[in-house]
């Protein structure tokens, strides 16, 4: 009798998705221990902090780490810059994953999630969150149309295919108006507590500040996750991409930086920025490492033309983002002194370490790289 040997295959898997997973699992358990159990085990929210982690970082910071989707879409599909296009999925991508993030946490913090059906019923106009909440959901099912090329072109439906690149550019269109949209209402849902924000931060011009800052990190995080990807796997993205890139960045930190400096000589509050409290040190320090050092890195020309250069000023972008809106949520706001529960934190943490498994699934699965020479017309 003949034996027939067949091969062992083994399936390596790293500690890195180990540790990803098991952050990952532990976020699921804590946010079905909220929807179980309320809040009240879960978290340190109160009446004064009704605001915490969740949406400080989950909603603030996931949407605009976002936005490099619609910044690289118009860029490519509207203005016809092919030369993006090689990194245009994988920012769609990012932002795809991004929205989905805050979809997922903001289902966590609210406080009857079942009913978030009503806000489709019973429109409220006149209510920002109505607009950001109507916006999120719209251009998420947009994303999800600007991102389906590579998974119709992975299962092969080549006639949905066709029919979706037919409407890409009114897709785009309706994305971009939805994404500005909300990136600067996200800053109007501010404007109503001028008495319990601090003045560093309180501003008239605050959706203006939140649309500017969410463009400039959109670069950034593009940027971020292009230098990443690449290094973890392989491929390498042309210079002359990342030197564009830097320059939008550099433009749009410039006209942040005048806008804030601006707004505070105005309002003759210039002072507060060095008055040694917590919270003028926390502005100074949100500037320095999110404008000022970006800013003094490109205005090198050796640094601009510099890809490991252009990718510390994007980190640091992204980082000074995330610490201004940490700040607009949780330094600047008057109330009981808060500190996340270690649940809270832990929702967060696993939303991010899915995103992150899922970002890599769908790089190592999907056709995410294309050739801009196949597109010009």
């Amino acid at each position: 009798m003949t034996s027939i040997t067949l091969p062992v295959v083994k399936k390596q898997v790293s500690i890195g998705t180990l540790i990803l997973v098991f952050l990952a699992a532990l976020g699921a358990f804590a946010a079905m221990f909220r929807w179980v159990d309320g809040f009240s085990h879960v978290s340190n929210l109160s009446d004064s902090r009704p605001w915490g982690i969740w949406i400080s970082f989950d909603l603030l910071v996931g949407v605009p780490i976002s936005a490099g989707a619609f910044v690289l879409a118009a860029t490519v599909h509207i203005f016809h810059i092919e030369k993006y296009r090689p990194i245009l999925r994988p920012a769609l991508l990012t932002g795809f994953l991004g929205y989905l993030m805050v979809i997922l946490a903001l289902l966590v913090d609210l406080g009857q999630p079942q009913r978030i059906w009503h806000m489709l019923v019973y429109w409220n106009l006149h209510s920002p969150l109505f607009e950001v909440g109507m916006c999120v959901m719209t251009y998420t099912a947009v994303l999800f149309l600007e991102f389906s090329p590579p998974l119709l072109e992975k299962l092969g439906w080549t006639s949905l295919l066709q029919f979706v690149k037919k409407i890409s550019i009114p897709v785009v269109i309706l994305g971009v108006t939805l994404s500005t949209m909300h990136q600067s209402s996200l800053g109007s849902l501010f404007l109503i507590v001028p008495f319990k924000m601090h003045p560093l931060w309180y501003t008239s011009l605050l959706p203006l500040i939140f649309l500017v800052s969410a463009i400039a990190v959109g670069f950034g995080m593009v940027i971020f996750e292009c230098a990443i990807s690449h290094q973890v796997f392989g491929g390498q993205v042309r210079n002359e991409i990342f030197q564009g890139l830097a320059r939008g960045m550099l433009i749009t930190l410039g006209l942040l930086l005048l806008i804030k400096v601006g707004d505070l000589a105005y309002a003759g509050e210039l002072g507060l920025i060095f008055s040694g409290t917590f919270q003028g040190n926390m502005f100074i320090l949100e500037n320095l490492i999110g404008i000022i050092l970006p800013i003094a890195i490109l205005l090198v020309p050796k640094f601009r033309k510099s890809s490991p250069w252009i990718f510390r000023a994007g980190l640091l972008t992204l980082l000074g983002l995330i610490l201004y809106r940490l700040n607009i949520g949780l330094v600047s706001m008057a109330g009981e002194p808060y500190v996340p529960h270690v649940l809270e934190l832990a929702v967060t943490i696993g939303l991010f370490s899915a995103g992150i498994m899922a970002f890599g699934f769908a790089m190592k699965n999907l056709p995410l790289e294309e050739d801009p020479c196949t597109h010009v017309h």
